[in-house]
C-alpha cells in the first residue's frame, strides 16, 4: 500500500475554515417538472434520456469544501489570493461530465438546460482558495454565513440557486451516508459552527453538510428523501455512489460515531438500486476508494517523505520523522498505523519549521503546536478498522450489484492501479500531473474531493461501466478533452 506524502503548508487555515450548519422549517413546495430535452439539440433517447445522480458530495460535484454553480471572476479577495477567480465546482463533477458526454457536449452550467441544482455565488459550504500569505482562505467568513443561512429554511433555500424553479436530475446530497439517502427527510440540527471549539470544526463540516445542502437540492420535490426524489424523476439511467461518508464519519470522529455494519450497508444499497430499477432505470453503482489514502490523510510512517516534500533536507528527514513519531507515541499513543489529518500534519510541519529555524527542541515545538485528538489525527485502531470496513463495504457493494444486475463502476480498481504506479496517474499532456498526494493534481484543496482532472478520470470509469453493461454509446472523454480540462484546472501543478 502506498502511503502518500503531502505538501501541506496550504492547510494552515483549514481547521478554522471548515464548519457545519443545519436546521430549517417547512413551506409549500414546487411540483417536479424535470427537463425533458436539450434546447437546440436533438433530445437523447433510450437509456440516456433521463440520467439521475444519486449519492453524496462526489456525485454533487463538491470541490475544496464548497458547492458552487458559477465561476466568480474576478476573485473578490483580490491581492489576498493568487487565484484570479473562484472556480465553479458543480460543472467539473463526474456526473456533470457524464451528462454532458451523453448530451452531445451540452453545457451543464447553462441554467436553461442544466440537470444540476446550480448554487449561486458565493456557494454553499465555505469554498477554499489559497491565500497570498500562505495557507487557505475563503470569501465567506464562516460556514454559517451568507447563503448557508438561507439554506437552512425551506422557505428561503431555493433562493441560493441560480435555477430555483428547475427540478434537478442530480439529487446527490453532500455529507449523506448510505442509510441517510434512504431515511433523511430534512436537516437534523441548527447551525452549530459558532458554538464548537476549533478542533471540532472539520468534523462538524463533514457531519453537517447534508443539513446545509438538503433543501437547496431537494426543495423542489415535496417531502421525502434523496432516493424518493430520484424515483419521482422516473430515470432511464441512474448513477449511485454512496458509502464514503460511512467511513469518513467513523474515521474523523475517531470511532465516536458508530460504524455502519457492512450487512446494513449492503441491504440499504440493494433497496436503493431496486427502487430505482422499479422506477424504470438502469443503474450503475460505484464502489469505494481506500479512503485512508486520500490526500487529506498522512500516514505516520510516511512522515519522512512528507518532510522532504515540504522542504526539509533529505538528510535530516528520517531523524526528524523519528522524533515526531516518538512524540506522537508518548503523548497520544499513536503508532505506525495512525493517520494525521490535513490540519494535524500542518501543525506538525509548523513545529518542525520552528525547531529548524529557531533552534527550539523538536519535542518542545511539537508540544506547543496544539495537536488535539479532536480533528488532528486518527488513532491506529480506528485507522485499521476504517481500512477493514472499507474492504468489507466493497465486498458488500459487489454482492448487491451482482444480485440486482446493476453495473459496477470500479473506481477502487482505478485507484489500485494508481497506487501500483507509485501514486501517480500519468497525464501525457502534463508530466507534473497527477499524483494522489496533497497538491499533486488529483484532489482539490480539501484533500477529499477530486480536482477537475480527477473528476474527468472518474467520469470515464462510469461511462465505461454503463456502455459495457447496458450497450449504451456514451462517448468517453478523450485524451484531448482531459488535456484541455487539465490545462484549465486550478488544482493541477
Amino acid at each position: 500500500m502506498m502511503h502518500h506524502t503531502a505538501r501541506l503548508c496550504a492547510g494552515a487555515a483549514l481547521a478554522g475554515l471548515l464548519a457545519g450548519c443545519g436546521g430549517g422549517n417547512g413551506s409549500s413546495l414546487l411540483t417536479p417538472q424535470p427537463p425533458s430535452h436539450i434546447t437546440g439539440q436533438q433530445a437523447p433517447s433510450g437509456i440516456t434520456a433521463r440520467i439521475v445522480g444519486v449519492g453524496d458530495s462526489l456525485t454533487a460535484g463538491v470541490q475544496s469544501n464548497g458547492l458552487l454553480g458559477a465561476t466568480i471572476s474576478p476573485n473578490p479577495l483580490g491581492a489576498g489570493s493568487p487565484f484570479p477567480f473562484i472556480p465553479n465546482t458543480q460543472g467539473n463533477g463526474y456526473y456533470a461530465l457524464l451528462w454532458s458526454q451523453a448530451n452531445g457536449g451540452a453545457n451543464p452550467l447553462n441554467p436553461a438546460i442544466s440537470p444540476l441544482p446550480l448554487i449561486a455565488p458565493p456557494g454553499l459550504g465555505q469554498i477554499l482558495v489559497p491565500s497570498s500569505s500562505g495557507g487557505l482562505t475563503s470569501i465567506l467568513p464562516s460556514a454559517c454565513s451568507g447563503p448557508n443561512v438561507a439554506a437552512q429554511s425551506l422557505s428561503t433555500a431555493l433562493s441560493v440557486r441560480i435555477n430555483p424553479s428547475a427540478v434537478p436530475l442530480d439529487v446527490a446530497i453532500p455529507g449523506q451516508t448510505m442509510h441517510e439517502a434512504l431515511a433523511q427527510i430534512g436537516p437534523t440540527g441548527p447551525c452549530n459552527a459558532s458554538t464548537l471549539p476549533a478542533p471540532f470544526n472539520a468534523l462538524a463540516s463533514l457531519l453537517a453538510s447534508e443539513n446545509t445542502d438538503f433543501y437547496p437540492i431537494l426543495g423542489n420535490f415535496g417531502p421525502g428523501t434523496q432516493v424518493d426524489a430520484a424515483v419521482k424523476l422516473r430515470p432511464t439511467l441512474a448513477v449511485v455512489w454512496l458509502g464514503s461518508n460511512d467511513l469518513l464519519k467513523y474515521a474523523f470522529s475517531n470511532g465516536a460515531l458508530a460504524a455502519t455494519a457492512p450487512a446494513s450497508l449492503e441491504a440499504d444499497l440493494e433497496r436503493i438500486v431496486r427502487r430505482l430499477q422499479g422506477a424504470g432505470a438502469r443503474v450503475a453503482v460505484a464502489n469505494l476508494v481506500d479512503v485512508t489514502n486520500a490526500a487529506v490523510f498522512t500516514h505516520v510512517t510516511a512522515l519522512p517523505q512528507a518532510l522532504v516534500a515540504n522542504g526539509v533536507p533529505a538528510a535530516l528527514a528520517p531523524t526528524i520523522a523519528a522524533g515526531i513519531q516518538a512524540f506522537l507515541q508518548s503523548q497520544f499513543g499513536l503508532g505506525p498505523q495512525a493517520l494525521l489529518t490535513l490540519t494535524g500534519a500542518q501543525k506538525v510541519l509548523g513545529a518542525v519549521k520552528v525547531s529548524l529555524t529557531r533552534g527550539v527542541p523538536l519535542a518542545a515545538a511539537l508540544a506547543g503546536a496544539g495537536l488535539s485528538p479532536s480533528g488532528d489525527f486518527v488513532t491506529d485502531a480506528v485507522a485499521t478498522q476504517t481500512a477493514s470496513l472499507n474492504a468489507a463495504y466493497n465486498v458488500q457493494i459487489a454482492a448487491a450489484v451482482g444480485r440486482t444486475g446493476a453495473a459496477l463502476a470500479d473506481v477502487h480498481a482505478l485507484f489500485a492501479q494508481i497506487e501500483a504506479n507509485g501514486g501517480y496517474y500519468p497525464l501525457p499532456s502534463n508530466p507534473k500531473c497527477c499524483s494522489l498526494a496533497y497538491g499533486g493534481g488529483f484532489f482539490s484543496l480539501d484533500g477529499l474531493h477530486p480536482s477537475d482532472t480527477g473528476y474527468a478520470v472518474l467520469a470515464n470509469v462510469f461511462i465505461a461501466a454503463i456502455d459495457r453493461s447496458f450497450g449504451a454509446s456514451i462517448p468517453p472523454l478523450s485524451a484531448a478533452q482531459i488535456a484541455t480540462i487539465n490545462a484549465h484546472d486550478p488544482y493541477s501543478p
